[in-house]
Formats: C-alpha cells, structure tokens, sequence
C-alpha cells in the first residue's frame, strides 16, 4: 500500500509540535509551518494583518532577501508558498529530499526571521490591494465572501480574510512588527512534514534549528455562532450566485465526519451526483452545482453552491429546493453511499502518494482537535461493511440537513421576476450587502 500505519510526533519545544510522516518511496518532502492565526482571530486593529504577514515573509528573510529566497528553492525544482485562511497561516515547500534541510533553515528564516522593511511594507500595500479588488471583481468570490458574512454576521469569522482595501491602506509597520512577534514569533507552531525523510533526523534538525522563544498561547477559540438569514442581495454580473448552508457541531466523532463526507460526495460531489446529474445534466438549469462539507475547530459547515441565469432562476430554485427536501425526507440509497465511499477512498488512494496532501491533511487534523489518525486507521472506516454505510449516513442527514432550516444567499443579478422567485421558493428577502467587519448592512 502507498500508506503506512506511523505517524510519529515529537514535542520539539513549548508551544511546537513536530509531525512527520515517512513516505520512503517518494522521492519528494513537504514541509509546512502552521499557526492558529487568520482572519477570524484578527482582534480590532489587526484586521488583514494575518495576510499582511503572510505577504512579506517572501521579502526576505535571514541572510537571503527576496530574490535569493526564490532562487534558492528555485534551482533545485522545488516549490515556496503560502497561504491565509480564517483560522490558520501556513507557509510550506515542496522539494527533493536531499534538499530538506534547505527547505527547513529557509521556512524557518522567512517565520522567525523575516526582513521587515517599511518601504516594502508601504509598496506591498498595493499589491495586497490589486489582490482585495481581483476577489471582489469575480462575482462567485464575492458572493462567497457576502455568505461568509452573512452566516457568522457579528464575529470576526465574517471577515474578509484578506481584509478590505481601506483595512490595508490604514495599517501601519508597527502594527505588522507587533502582530508578527506575538502572534507568529512567540505564538504556538504545528509542523507537518511528510515524504522521503528520517522522522529522527527531522525531530533534530527542527530542535536545533527553531529559535528558543516564550510561547504565548492565546485563548482557545469558541466555537461560531451560525446566523440563519435567507437574503437576496443585488450585484453587478450576469448570472445568480445561490449559497447555501447549516451549521454542523464541531464535536461530531470521526465516523461522523466520513459519514457526512460520504453524504455530500454522493449528493453534489462529483460528476455522478444527484445535483449535478439531475439539475445540471437532465434540465440544463446550470453549468456546475456542488455541496460541501467542512469541519475546523470554530465552525462545522454543510452547504451547496451554483450559479444560474437570471431567467433560470425561478426553475432552478424550484428543481434545488425539490432535491433538498427528497434528501432530507427520504435519504440516500444503499447503492448512492457504497459508491460515494467507494471513491472516497480512492481518492484517498491517489492523494496518499502525494507528500504535499498528507502533510496538510497530518495539520489539519492537529489543528482541528491535537489528534493525527494515520492514513491506514481512515482507510479502515471506508472499508466495504465498515462505520460508513446508509444507516449511519441517513441518520444523520435526518438529524442535521433540514432544508426548513438552511441559510440561503442569491447574490447578483436579481431583476423583479428572479427576486419573486427568491421570495417565494426560499423565503429570502432583498438586503444590502452585509459589513464584513462590523455585522451590519452596508
């Protein structure tokens, strides 16, 4: 099998957890640095610095400046990168396995040691800007973005994760230095790495290699209040963008979550769907249509999302509704759930011989709870007559996916006949867009 059963986990210092997973046949490692830091844990007057940081650890760090960090991973075929999300900022590299420790002492340097440089800091202002204004302009991000606000409206979760523009132009190179030094230089630190590599010779080279620092461990997060809302809200575009979505307690047990997972792969997944083959493929009412399910350690989200045209919408809102309450009231088949999991664990399959995806999945899972299962142990719950089958997953979409219940957003082109419809199939009425910052109208 591409996967084996060790995960092996070291206490390298206060506040850092090393995770590594041996993958000896693959000729690659990635490594990614994590903190539990994002948009949803901005206080007032950090909001966007999160990004920010993000940003400007490429702008040197160490010995290297910017163009020397890039060549660096450049000439020997590996990839530098990182990301922002709402609860969490990573900054990873995939690469050659000779070239791990290279990859270490530079993602190390760009976390611990960037170059700060306020003229930097003031012309990364507009790129960060140029980014904000691209989101905004593509209407399927911006509709995202106004659910996200919609759903968590009055906590920081509703945040852009990039913050707005006036939040970037406003923020000061104090402000970033502060933010850096409590939240990344002496905030906790989850590290993944997965591929060719020595779990031992990791555990020192990273104990060697992190710089010695007091920890401060902010607050644990609680957990995100959801907002119930059906609204309509007006945009300029072409198409209507529907996002759907209910609340999923984030203490459901891990056979749950694959149960949920194995219910939203069956239902709007994939190709085969319900969603896609009966919305899509036998009415024409839309190019794509998909559901979702995520699970992190604020919030449990289950949603669909999809676009149509404007005169479309009144039949594509009667066909969704339609299939919402038929799987709400009347499950999945047997056949529906074996298939779902049975391409689960393919995928599983396939994703197990990527380091890359095994070192974020070992991440996301100590982020989420301190837990790591091995690939081996998740294979197990997707086994033929295994946790997952159509009792366990029916039970649950009765308990959790009632469509009475769901929050419901129509973002964009909303002329007189699409609002009617809105109203009378979801109930949903005309708003402004919602402040992402403050949890009011605009």
């Amino acid at each position: 099998m591409p996967y084996d059963d060790t995960v092996f986990r070291y206490a390298i210092a206060p506040g850092a957890e090393l995770m590594v997973d041996p993958m000896p046949q693959s000729k690659g490692v990635a490594i990614g640095l994590w903190f539990p830091v994002g948009s949803a844990c901005e206080r007032d007057g950090e909001r966007g610095l999160s990004h920010f940081v993000e940003h400007m650890v490429f702008k040197g760090a160490g010995q290297r400046n910017a163009e020397e960090l890039s060549r660096s991973i450049d000439r020997v075929g590996g990839f530098l990168n990182a990301f922002t999300e709402r609860e969490s900022v990573c900054l990873h590299c995939l690469i050659p396995a000779e070239h791990s420790a290279l990859a270490l002492g530079i993602l190390l340097d760009m976390a611990y040691r960037p170059r700060f440089d306020a003229k930097e800091f003031e012309r990364e202002k507009d790129v960060i800007a140029n980014e904000i204004m691209a989101a905004e302009d593509d209407l399927e991000e911006a509709a995202q973005d106004e659910f996200f606000a919609m759903a968590y409206e009055g906590h920081p979760a509703a945040r852009r994760i990039a913050g707005r523009v006036s939040d970037v132009r406003s923020a000061t190179f104090d402000a970033l230095g502060s933010f850096h030094d409590e939240r990344f230089a002496r905030g906790p630190i989850a590290i993944s790495v997965a591929g060719a590599v020595e779990p031992e010779e990791m555990a020192r080279l990273f104990a060697a290699s992190l710089p010695a620092r007091t920890v401060v461990d902010p607050s644990g997060q609680e957990p995100v209040p959801f907002v119930r809302s059906r609204r309509m809200v007006k945009a300029s575009g072409s198409q209507v963008y529907l996002f759907t979505g209910l609340p999923v307690d984030r203490s459901i047990s891990e056979d749950d979550f694959w149960r949920l997972s194995a219910a939203s792969s069956a239902y709007g997944e994939s190709m085969s769907s319900r969603l896609f083959m009966r919305i899509r493929e036998e009415q024409g009412l839309c190019y794509s249509i998909s559901s979702s399910f995520s699970l992190s350690r604020m919030a449990g989200l289950w949603g669909v999302s999809s676009s149509t045209t404007q005169a479309q919408l009144p039949r594509f809102a009667e066909a969704y509704a339609r299939e919402a309450r038929l799987l709400y009231e009347r499950g999945l088949s047997d056949t529906e759930v074996d298939e779902a999991v049975s391409r689960i664990r393919g995928l599983l399959e396939l994703a197990s011989d990527d380091p890359e995806y095994r070192m974020k999945r070992m991440a996301r899972q100590y982020m989420y709870d301190g837990t790591v299962e091995p690939m081996s142990s998740t294979m197990a719950r997707l086994l033929p007559g295994g946790s997952v089958d159509a009792t366990g997953v029916n039970a649950l979409v009765t308990k959790l996916l009632d469509p009475e219940t769901e929050s419901v957003l129509l973002y964009g082109r909303i002329g007189t006949r699409a609002a009617r419809s809105g109203s009378a199939v979801f109930g949903a009425v005309e708003s402004e867009p919602v402040d992402p910052i403050d949890g009011v109208e605009a």
